[in-house]
């Protein structure tokens, strides 16, 4: 296994190993890939910014509105089809949380530039302006 395939592997298993991440970065680095070292950087800071804004953005207690709770990882599925969707928009539904939706609204810019840290998956340059969020409520 060359040293890159390691590297991914071992933030597969666990991607908030800092550790790893930052030597994989210095290693990118070493090899003149400076933009991805730099987005690996930025990964730790951008996740936490992706998982505090779904705790922000969800219903106090989660059981009970459980149709209505969108997670950290829904939260990157539902932005990697709206990425992926052929057309001009990027578009996806929030459900029944409005007060995600809202949240998308006000914070369309900070989620897709996180969002794209995160996933590595480069958002259009003016992602901000092309985005749409909806409630099914």
């Amino acid at each position: 296994m060359n040293e890159r395939k390691g590297f991914l592997k071992l933030l597969a298993e666990n991607e908030d190993d800092l550790t790893t991440r930052l030597v994989y970065a210095d290693w990118l680095d070493e090899r003149g890939e400076h933009e991805e070292a730099d987005r690996q950087r930025k990964w730790p800071a951008a996740k936490e910014w992706l998982v505090r804004f779904c705790r922000q953005n969800n219903p106090a207690d989660e059981q009970d509105t459980e149709e209505w709770f969108i997670s950290y990882e829904t939260l990157l599925e539902l932005g990697r089809e709206a990425v992926e969707r052929d057309g001009r928009e990027l578009w996806f539904s929030c459900g029944n949380n409005m007060g995600m939706c809202d949240a998308l609204r006000s914070e369309c810019g900070p989620f897709w530039k996180n969002w794209s840290i995160v996933t590595g998956v480069p958002v259009p340059p003016d992602a901000e302006a092309r985005s749409s969020f909806s409630c099914a409520c």
